[in-house]
């Protein structure tokens, strides 16, 4: 948390530099706005400002990961201490359930239980087994008392410990909402300088005149974009279904795993239960046989006894009384012990990344235009940037084909999206759309990391001019990324 408040401190420090140049282009423009001869002058100090409002973005794009990130920490801290609470409270009132029955016990025996052991000792060393035994006893009370004190202690300054991580999480959820806000008012200052420039006014003059085309062009543009739909949604749905596939032979083996493991432990169990039995049995066969040779023989002995005294020749024979044999104690058996089993790890690529870093202006939102649904967002002016994946997943589609990286007023490749790329995310339900790019740098079947390139912004496609159209898709449809994204 330190080190990260440092961070954004640097970074904050640095916007408000841009802030102060921002302020300084927009007095200059002011300068320009009546006079005609300076456009020149006009644009160049336009696109100064929105290079510095570019950066600015950029800026509260890293604030805004970084606490996501941080929430991230939290919330599994929260979550882990939580648990831990969770187990104390039940370890504690076992605590206190052992310790009232070694106070009911106490109650009922009273207080003269150790001299009445003592004085009840038959000798010396009967009094020391006694004592020693009242003494362990002492000192199980004395551990018991002390161990949940000190439960009773780490329970407290847990509990406290996760206050503090839930203020934590507050403040930094609250510094998201503030920068959220700062970082849609920027978009909204970046959007009016863009279309005061004149590279955006010659692309809208470009996209009025395609909305301008005929009806027949329309509705072929609509054909080819439900074809798209169609044909993204199956390869979304065959990428769901083999994940889905491969989660339940996973399940299936484990489960199979598990049930040898249990099977193993009950065959040991049985194994030593009989050996146990069959000990037993034979230990008390062999018992009875002693005693059955015991008998035999004081009955032997009784008749040679009978036979003396009737001839009267009796002989002093004493009758040798065997030693009896002790049977072995046999050792407790124990059930072994189950693994407890492995715990997932947590998905902590949670956070959707910004597409194009460095470029933050969109040119065309989510929702109808022209008289066709536009299933994402158009990130504009950034010819050749990087295009970088906005979550961890692997690739499912990757179309690099397309040549003709340039503005069109109709499709030139397929499915009017040029080159593109399609990533299904790890948590399955969610997968990313990235075309029109010039060229893409990953194959199907690749895995990528958040923030990794996978291509270059282009114009490829059904495209009137280099920008990335970028995509959320929740189970395989379209939804607006104004509500994944930092903004």
């Amino acid at each position: 948390m330190t080190a990260a408040a440092a961070t954004i401190a640097e970074l904050e420090a640095q916007k408000n530099e841009n802030n102060k140049k921002i302020a300084e282009y927009e007095a200059k423009l002011a300068q320009f706005q009546d006079s005609q001869k300076k456009e020149a002058a006009y644009q160049e100090a336009l696109n100064e400002k929105i290079a510095v409002l570019s950066n600015n973005m950029q800026i509260l794009d890293t604030e805004l990961e970084t606490i996501k990130e941080q929430i991230f920490d939290l919330d599994n801290d929260i979550a882990h201490m939580e648990t831990t609470i969770a187990q104390q409270e039940v370890d504690i009132a076992e605590g206190l359930e052992e310790f009232k029955l070694r106070l009911r016990a106490m109650y009922v025996n009273g207080n003269d239980s150790l001299a009445s052991a003592l004085v009840g000792a038959t000798d010396f060393y009967d009094l020391l087994s006694k004592y020693e035994l009242i003494s362990c006893v002492a000192r199980h009370d004395d551990e018991l008392v002390n161990g949940l004190k000190q439960e009773l202690e780490e329970y407290h300054t847990n509990l406290a410990t996760l206050e503090d991580q839930k203020a934590l999480a507050e403040q930094a959820q609250a510094e998201k909402e503030s920068k959220q806000t700062e970082m849609q008012a920027s978009m909204v200052d970046l959007r009016d300088s863009y279309a005061q420039s004149e590279a955006e006014q010659q692309r809208l003059a470009q996209e009025q005149k395609n909305a301008n085309q005929s009806i027949e062009a329309l509705e072929a543009k609509n054909r080819l974009a439900d074809e798209a739909e169609a044909e993204i949604r199956e390869q979304i749905r065959r990428a769901e279904e083999e994940a889905k596939r491969k989660a339940a032979e996973e399940a299936k083996k484990k489960a199979a795993e598990e049930a040898a493991k249990k099977a193993t432990a009950e065959a040991q169990l049985k194994a030593a239960r009989e050996a146990a039995e069959k000990q037993a049995a034979e230990e008390a066969a062999r018992k009875a046989a002693e005693e059955e040779a015991q008998r035999k023989a004081a009955e032997e002995a009784k008749r040679a006894a009978d036979l003396n005294q009737t001839t009267q020749a009796p002989a002093p024979t004493q009758a040798v009384t065997p030693t009896p044999t002790q049977a072995p104690t046999q050792a407790p058996t124990q059930a072994p012990t189950q693994a407890p089993t492995e715990a997932q790890a947590s998905y902590s690529d949670s956070a959707f990344g910004w597409p194009c870093p460095g470029y933050y202006y969109i040119s065309s939102g989510f929702g109808s235009r022209w008289g066709t649904m536009h299933k994402g967002i158009d990130i504009a002016q950034n010819k050749g940037a990087n295009v970088v994946a906005s979550r961890s997943g692997k690739v499912i589609r990757a179309v690099n084909s397309c040549t003709h990286n340039y503005g069109k007023s109709s499709n030139c490749c397929g499915n009017g999206y040029g080159n593109h790329v399609i990533i299904m995310h790890d948590d399955g339900t969610y997968s990313t759309l990235y075309g029109h790019m010039s060229s893409i740098t990953v194959s199907v079947g690749a895995y990528v990391n958040k923030g990794d390139v996978i291509g270059y912004v282009g114009s490829t496609g059904w495209s009137t001019g280099p920008h990335l159209h970028f995509e959320v898709r929740k189970n395989g449809t379209a939804v607006d990324p104004s509500g994944y994204l930092n903004y």
